[in-house]
């Protein structure tokens, strides 16, 4: 009797339901009933307001990506909506110093540790992210442990900043005020003919889970111990990390393999699709992008009002 190949559907993901946004349904399309305004018109007036309050031009502009990121995926609970209610009193009240210069710990070539001294975890995260890139595509792997970041937005995000150059990216948090970090870990990789795979998981809420408790103390472990943050108070550590899968192996070896991976992700069950984390998301942004960024009325307000503050326009309404 031949043997057949075990059928990676075994391992697939559930169906589950669409981004957690104001759409709903397979393809997710923004409800009439929020304001929808232009994706780059939105991630620019934050990037200005960011400027206002100490941001360097460079950094605002990674920061208001990083923070715009939730709302662009169909997680509005941890996008903009974050700007008045987290970031801004962070800087007003010092917790974060948005100049703050990092310094340089320790280097090993594909290894580094970086203190960011109260610098903004929006940018610092990312700005990780792009030097482990640099370290992953000299060493075949590049490894930033980092600590002294404020808040950072959604791991998932950064770790795509790996994705433009072909490579895998992975952030690990652990710390953070009142020892509950967000969304503390975060994996993007290339997938190949398909969308690329973007996990974001809160590990505050797997850990309640007994079976669980050990993959959250494997986090702390990398992310917390390995980066000292347990010597700073109110601190949070994390563990960026790139890998250039082509150093390993072929290119076309590489995709072909990712594309069967994820190709055998998808399909349906009960009448709903079964889609891998980053599908849905990757449909979701290119809606914002064609139909506009859903906003709720009060953040709205809240952006319309900091744009007067600054002497901008309001935000312009699509359709």
């Amino acid at each position: 009797m031949s043997l057949r190949p075990r059928s990676r559907r075994l391992g697939r993901p559930v169906a589950s339901a669409a981004p957690a946004g104001p759409g709903s349904g397979d393809t997710p399309i923004p409800e009439q009933a929020w304001h929808r305004v232009p994706a780059e018109e939105l991630i620019a007036l934050v990037s200005h307001i960011l400027v206002a309050h100490g941001f360097p031009e460079v950094r605002a502009r990674m920061a208001a990506e990083a923070l715009c990121h939730g709302d662009l995926t169909g997680a509005p609970d941890t996008g903009v909506a974050e700007l008045t209610r987290l970031h801004l009193p962070a800087v007003e009240s010092g917790f974060v110093t948005p100049g703050a210069e990092p310094l340089l710990i320790a280097d090993r070539g594909a290894a580094a540790l970086i203190d960011y001294r109260r610098a903004s975890g929006l940018w610092a995260v990312g700005d990780a992210m792009d030097r482990a890139v640099v370290r992953a595509g000299r060493f075949g792997v590049g490894l930033v442990s980092m600590r002294g970041a404020g808040p950072f937005g959604r791991a998932g995000h950064h770790a795509a900043r790996a994705l433009p150059h072909g490579m895998i990216g992975l952030v690990l948090a652990a710390g953070g005020v009142d020892e509950h970090p967000a969304n503390p870990l975060g994996m993007a990789a290339p997938g190949g003919a398909y969308p690329e795979f973007m996990l974001d998981v809160n590990l505050g809420d797997a850990a309640r889970n007994p079976e669980f408790a050990g993959f959250a103390l494997m986090v702390d472990v990398l992310a917390g111990v390995l980066s000292g943050v347990a010597d700073h108070e109110h601190d949070t550590g994390l563990l960026v990390m790139a890998i250039a899968p082509t150093t390993l192996r072929s290119a076309d070896g590489f995709y072909r393999a990712a594309s069967a991976l994820f190709g055998s992700m998808l399909g349906w069950e009960g009448g709903a699709p079964i889609r891998y984390p980053g599908w849905r998301e990757a449909q979701y942004l290119e809606q914002c992008r064609a139909l506009g960024v859903p906003l709720s009325a009060s953040v709205r307000r809240q952006l319309d009002s900091l744009a007067l503050g600054l002497r901008r326009s309001p935000l312009s309404t699509v359709g």
